[in-house]
């Protein structure tokens, strides 16, 4: 214990040893190479910690081994000491210092060296700067392909006048595809709620969107339904409502989704073809019962005819019934001609969907 109490004590102290220049046969040329070789490297040794330690402090913690970083500059920085030492060993002999230094460096070694043991898997497990690279490469060419895909969505919702709307019921959030205010033409930056959706809908179908909500709410079923809306520029628009309802473990409803498709080219094709059954039924039925009583009554009227003798009186009776009777049958002709005139019509307007 004296030993090492003199050693701190007297470690700045040089009359115990010789400097470098004394001892042995030192050439000018050998012993500066050996002084500007060493100045070299400890200056190198200065700056690597200084740049590894502006390194680390400019990434803070988005750089991942902060510790060993520091103890890499330490250790280097430890290294660089001693060759400063040395070098000034040629003058100033301060050999306990230099102990001193050696042995500190070998310390923080010794602490990098387990440091690096420790991170060992987790250093070997990341991937080098190619894998880095053919990752961010795979990344990039899905996120082309991901937009790419998004594009075709969006202009398949266009064509299809598809949209997609999802109900945050705990939360009251509605959120929604960039067709929905599309179709339903809100513009001027408005938000897609329930009391808008409430001011839009047509009002001969509000009742039925009640009965539709009571539905979902108290039978936890989502019944797909078709209703009018009123839009600025397109007038009233016909949609089709399919959704699915989302249920906790508990069973309490949590989101309502579903699309909604402006379907009134379609409905109006429909109504179309419906007016043009119905006038085809009204043509049916006029021809099947008032186009038979005047024909009936014409020919009932021809068999009273007396053929033998034209001049008896009933036969000018039977001529003025059969008068009357043309005259009805042609009436009903007319009202037939007026039917089917409506009828082409219709089917002028209606085109093939």
């Amino acid at each position: 214990m004296q030993e090492v109490s003199d050693f701190f004590k007297s470690l700045f102290r040089q009359e115990d040893f010789r400097s470098a220049w004394q001892c042995g046969d030192w050439t000018d040329f050998h012993g500066w190479l050996y002084i500007v070789s060493d100045l070299l490297v400890w200056s190198a040794y200065f700056v690597i910690p200084l740049l590894i330690l502006a390194y680390a402090l400019k990434k803070g913690s988005g750089i991942r081994f902060n510790g060993l970083y520091f103890l890499f500059a330490v250790f280097i920085l430890l290294c660089g000491v001693t060759f400063f030492l040395d070098a000034l060993m040629f003058w100033m002999p301060m050999y306990r210092l230099s102990a001193l230094v050696r042995f500190a460096t070998a310390l923080v070694s010794w602490i990098t060296v387990f440091a690096v043991m420790r991170n060992m898997p987790l250093l070997f497990s990341l991937r080098s700067g190619d894998e880095l690279q053919a990752e961010i490469q795979h990344r990039i060419e899905m996120e082309t392909e991901l937009k790419q895909k998004n594009e075709q969505l969006q202009e398949a919702e266009m064509l299809a006048k598809l949209g997609y709307m999802q109900w945050d019921v705990i939360n009251e959030k509605i959120e929604y595809s960039d067709a929905v205010p599309e179709i339903l033409e809100i513009g001027g930056g408005k938000k897609l709620t329930y009391q808008l959706l409430s001011n839009i809908i047509h009002e001969e179908d509000a009742k039925n969107l009640e009965r539709v909500i009571d539905t979902i709410f108290i039978k936890k079923f989502f019944p797909n339904f078709y209703c009018r809306v009123h839009t600025p520029h397109s007038g009233v628009k016909h949609l089709l409502v399919v959704g699915q309802l989302i249920l906790s473990p508990t069973g309490a409803i949590t989101a309502v989704k579903g699309t909604i498709q402006d379907v009134t080219e379609q409905r109006l094709y429909i109504q179309k073809i419906q007016m043009q059954n119905q006038r085809l039924k009204d043509i049916a039925w006029i021809q099947s019962h008032k186009v038979r009583a005047p024909v009936a009554s014409i020919l009932g009227l021809v068999q009273l005819f007396n053929k033998e003798e034209p001049a008896d009186p009933m036969n000018i009776e039977i001529l003025q019934g059969v008068t009357e009777a043309a005259h009805t049958l042609d009436d009903v002709i007319k009202e037939i001609n007026a039917k089917t005139e409506s009828n082409k019509a219709i089917e002028g307007d209606i085109e093939p969907i």
